[in-house]
């Protein structure tokens, strides 16, 4: 598994008030201080999507991340309650391993504060604010579509990135 700290946040405000007076020595001073600690978010990988083979005369390839066994999976881990955004390309180009075709791949994505991926809901790239459970966990599934007409055969990969940042 791997382990993906996106965010830290560390906030400190500082004030101070000093009171003096002319005609005595006194001097007095004040200061508050006030820290906030944000935990970081790990993203832990648990499947990665899968494709499979590809028949002769197939056109498209789709993996549903809502109810596709072959999405990948990951866990969002965070503070328990916080508000986060989500953000990702939709779009990116996987690589021939052994040639120097390429393919474009519209990425999916679904979430759900559950682990449940059949009432996960689709996650636009709008700025929506989601919700980590009380246990810190969010659940997000992985797919999309691919476009085979003008492909040469063989294998690709390519990555897709998630970032995930505190409200």
């Amino acid at each position: 598994m791997r382990y993906y700290p996106l965010t830290i946040l560390f906030l400190l405000f500082t004030y101070g008030t000093v009171l003096a007076q002319n005609q005595e020595s006194n001097i007095s001073a004040q200061v508050n201080v006030n820290a906030e600690v944000i935990q970081s978010i790990e993203l832990i990988k648990v499947q990665s999507m899968q494709f499979g083979n590809t028949q002769p005369g197939q056109r498209l390839i789709y993996v549903n991340p809502i109810n596709d066994l072959n999405a990948g999976y990951m866990i969002a881990v965070g503070t328990p309650d916080a508000e986060f955004r989500l953000n990702y390309l939709p779009e990116r180009e996987l690589t021939q391993i052994d040639g120097e075709g390429s393919l474009t791949f519209e990425y999916e994505i679904s979430g759900n504060d559950v682990e449940d991926q059949a009432t996960s809901e689709l996650l636009e790239l709008e700025n929506r604010n989601i919700r980590f459970n009380s246990e810190g966990r969010y659940y997000i599934w992985v797919g999309g579509r691919v476009n085979l007409e003008n492909a040469a055969p063989g294998n690709y990969e390519g990555d897709f990135t998630i970032e995930i940042d505190y409200i």
